[in-house]
């Protein structure tokens, strides 16, 4: 089985988040070379961004994952906050990046726009800019 835009690796990564919580992963570490101070700021830079946008798209797999499991949100939301800290997210309920993966997962899901409605009521918690974010991150994947 394969997610569009993931390999089979990051999948099973996070298909093994969905299925045994508290389950210890391993990830990969990344270093950044020691050059010059601009340099090193740029790397490091370039290196979030890049982190950030592998956290967006393990989110995505992630809920897209668990919607067509079926499983229970307070599950889903402890396995995220468990993704969130293997990225070194530590806030990932205010990190938009958060939300924008959740609405790509709920397009990758095949959610229709009545049933993203609900799912933006009950993860952003009323809060306009999280909804906001689930709807741009849905928009852009469908």
């Amino acid at each position: 089985m394969s997610v569009p835009g993931s390999g089979n690796a990051r999948f099973l990564v996070i298909l093994a988040l969905l299925l045994s919580a508290g389950c210890a992963l391993s990830t990969s570490s990344r270093s950044v070379s020691d050059s010059s101070d601009s340099s090193e700021s740029s790397s490091r830079s370039s290196t979030s961004k890049e982190r950030q946008g592998r956290y967006r798209e393990d989110v995505r797999t992630y809920t897209a994952v668990y919607l067509k499991s079926g499983g229970h949100v307070d599950a889903f939301e402890k396995q995220l906050g468990e993704l969130a800290r293997r990225y070194g997210v530590t806030d990932w309920e205010s990190d938009e990046a958060t939300y924008v993966g959740m609405g790509e997962g709920f397009s990758d899901a095949g959610v229709g726009p009545t049933e993203l409605d609900t799912y933006k009521i009950q993860f952003a918690r009323l809060d306009p800019l999280k909804i906001q974010a689930i709807q741009t991150g849905y928009d852009t994947r469908h």
